[in-house]
């Protein structure tokens, strides 16, 4: 063999036999577990998200990142491997969550994520309460109305009273928007002397279900 073969052999040699630099480490493989309290609520119920982490590289440490649809919560881990979170107020529908563990040290321990958990929202129960003023032949009778949804939310929309005498049939029908404090006033005029149905009816919004009173009265003579 030549030499200057020999001297090319040599540094192809040592080419192959030198590092090509440092193996980023793989972190211990985890594992992370998502449960909902509840995957059916109504609209502005309470609902929390858990999410609780095992590491074979010891107890997790780091955070955790729960999506919610389009939305990012970040939590603490807390003693266990465990954080917990109370999920955003959503509108009705079907809302998809999901949770990823981000280690502290990635190269001792490696991420995870759960699978991903629907839950459905559904319109929350509406609470009417009507109040009838008046009810005089010579005063204008008139019908104040509120109405209130479930875990503090506040329903908006229309509400429709009818109104019906005895003997005579339907004598009014009014419709009145909710103002920003969920109240309203219907105004009837002056009524005559008789007894008199009342029927309210809040048609409901896209957040809050339908709800209807129906009441009695009488308009006394004097």
């Amino acid at each position: 063999m030549s030499r200057s073969l020999a001297t090319a052999s040599a540094a192809v040699l040592a080419l192959a036999v030198v590092p090509a630099g440092p193996v980023a480490a793989s972190g211990a493989p985890s594992s992370t577990a998502l449960v909902l309290s509840a995957t059916e609520s109504a609209y502005g119920q309470s609902v929390t998200a858990s999410a609780r982490v095992v590491s074979d590289g010891g107890q997790p440490q780091g955070d955790v990142v729960f999506a919610v649809d389009d939305l990012r919560i970040k939590a603490n881990l807390g003693a266990g491997g465990a954080a917990t979170i109370v999920l955003p107020r959503l509108l009705v529908g079907t809302h998809a969550v999901a949770a990823t563990y981000v280690p502290q040290l990635p190269a001792a321990q490696s991420g995870s994520s759960s699978s991903t958990e629907e839950w459905v929202v559904a319109p929350a129960r509406s609470h009417l309460q009507v109040q009838v003023a008046g009810r005089r032949t010579r005063v204008a009778t008139s019908v104040r109305l509120r109405v209130d949804g479930d875990y503090g939310t506040r329903p908006a929309g229309r509400v429709r009273v009818g109104l019906r005498r005895a003997g005579v049939g339907r004598v009014a029908r009014v419709g009145v928007r909710l103002d920003a404090g969920g109240a309203a006033v219907a105004r009837l005029g002056r009524l005559r002397a008789g007894g008199y149905r009342v029927e309210v009816t809040y048609v409901g919004d896209s957040q809050h279900r339908r709800t209807r009173v129906v009441g009695r009265f009488r308009v006394p003579r004097r």
